[in-house]
């Protein structure tokens, strides 16, 4: 009886097993890695960006992937006017204070998401964003100019110089409710070879930075966002 009883759990055990390999097996065949290589450049700096992006095919055609993946970023930016970030202030102009920054850079590492088409197995068109992350950069110095003068400037701070550095976290909440620093792109993806592409896009970056000192309205958080056109390498690691 208990050798009957043995060789069923063993059975059972080895059926489970098989079943779970056959299933990662074609999960596995559903899916493709990407590793981007690439720099953005637009008229406020440039980016210079490494992406690992993961795709799984939705469906038998293969035509329709979700992605996700890691996107490490260094965005230097010039002339740039920092906006009141936080969505109290920045949906009145009354409210939206500015920091004048003639330099600002920021390194981030962000997890992404991404929605791609794939045609005729050599085009991929597709968006993604970050959606959650970590950012570090030098502390800079902007000029500060508060939205109404110095009719209302009860801390003696407009057009005073104010030290600042990127924001440390980022969360994609969309418009003025997201904060940190994130990158957005719709781009497109050329196969020239087996495991070799070109990829071209357009980067919609967001930059925050905060200063040391809380400024009018209890604020501290001012925001820049910039447009960049990107071009880069894409090696298939696995498909």
């Amino acid at each position: 009886m208990k050798t009957n009883k043995l060789r069923i759990l063993i059975g059972s055990s080895l059926y489970l097993l098989a079943s779970f390999c056959s299933q990662a097996q074609l999960t596995s065949s559903r899916l493709k890695d990407y590793l981007d290589v690439g720099v953005a450049v637009g008229s406020n700096g440039y980016m210079a960006s490494l992406q690992f992006n993961e795709y799984l095919k939705l469906n038998k055609t293969n035509i329709l992937q979700l992605g996700w993946g890691l996107r490490a970023a260094h965005n230097i930016a010039n002339d740039l006017n920092f906006t009141s970030a936080p969505s109290r202030l920045a949906n009145q102009a009354a409210t939206t204070d500015t920091l004048q920054m003639g330099r600002a850079t920021v390194t981030s590492l962000n997890f992404s998401l991404a929605v791609q088409v794939s045609l005729f197995e050599r085009l991929a068109l597709g968006i993604s964003t970050d959606v959650l992350g970590l950012a570090i950069g030098s502390r800079r110095t902007g000029y500060y100019l508060g939205s109404n003068g110095f009719r209302s400037d009860s801390l003696n701070v407009h057009r005073t110089n104010q030290a600042a550095a990127p924001a440390t976290g980022a969360i994609q909440l969309f418009g003025n409710q997201q904060r940190g620093n994130l990158n957005s792109e719709v781009y497109a993806r050329v196969r020239v070879s087996t495991n070799f592409g070109i990829k071209v896009g357009y980067i919609f970056a967001v930059n925050e930075y905060k200063t040391n000192n809380t400024l009018l309205d209890d604020n501290r958080r001012f925001r820049a966002r910039y447009n960049l056109l990107y071009v880069g390498v894409s090696i298939l690691l696995a498909n």
